[in-house]
């Protein structure tokens, strides 16, 4: 699919003289003030690289809990052998920061839903989190077809990356998220952030997709709904959702 660059507007149908014609919004309007930059920032501390079984990518979501796939980290087998990398990424010179590294509190909170059940997330406690380093806040609320999402991942298990162009939603329902947001491998329990970075959905999937309600296959990616997931912790494991940072 070839990402679309201008939306709307694809012609002018102004009645304007050209001489009076200076600056316009030509199809979508992409100025954001400068906090969306600032707010990409802060969130990006809450996002970790997870390296064990499975290479993905988690995100810290309340005082000591990450939350990423149940294909990543399955079980709490698969938590003893799982390292939790913040600050896995490049300075202002492209240079490699010095990462924080983590490790699961051997009898700390955990659950996790199975991605047969389609929500395909996991919870775990970690031992020793950085202080200085805020969980994101969670939204329960469903977005919209055409709204942006934005995701902070490690892909391909690289130094962290964000990818905030052509990420439309291209559908959404209380359990699923589909979006043309980049992902790669790696990619895996990311967080899915709306334009103020509050997470929407957390990343597990991409490829040749069916549409929910539908029998046709598009190419995008997906994740499932915070809608979902919230409500699935609050019923199967109350003291993990009352520690969350839920907005």
């Amino acid at each position: 699919v070839k990402p679309s660059a201008i939306k709307g507007i694809t012609s002018w149908q102004g009645h304007e003289n050209n001489d009076l014609v200076a600056e316009k919004v030509i199809g979508e309007n992409t100025l954001r003030p400068i906090r969306f930059l600032q707010m990409a920032l802060e969130a990006s501390k809450a996002v970790v690289k997870i390296s064990g079984d499975q290479t993905g990518t988690g995100f810290l979501v309340g005082p000591g809990l990450i939350m990423t796939n149940h294909h990543v980290i399955a079980s709490r087998e698969q938590v003893c052998n799982a390292e939790i990398q913040f600050n896995y990424q490049l300075d202002l010179n492209g240079k490699r920061l010095d990462p924080i590294s983590c490790f699961a509190e051997e009898r700390g909170l955990f659950y996790t839903n199975p991605r047969k059940n389609g929500l395909d997330f996991t919870i775990l406690e970690i031992q020793n989190s950085p202080k200085h380093y805020k969980p994101v806040f969670l939204k329960s609320a469903l977005v919209d077809i055409d709204d942006r999402v934005s995701i902070i991942q490690h892909p391909g298990g690289r130094t962290k990356e964000i990818s905030m162009q052509n990420n439309f939603v291209a559908y959404a329902n209380t359990a699923v998220v589909q979006y043309f947001t980049t992902t790669e491998p790696g990619s895996s329990g990311s967080p899915v952030f709306n334009n103020e970075f509050q997470v929407v959905a957390i990343h597990h999937s991409g490829g040749n997709l069916f549409e929910p309600g539908t029998n046709r296959k598009y190419l995008r990616n997906a994740g499932s709904s915070m809608v979902a997931v919230l409500k699935d912790v609050r019923e199967n494991a109350p003291e993990i959702y009352k520690r969350l940072n839920i907005n």
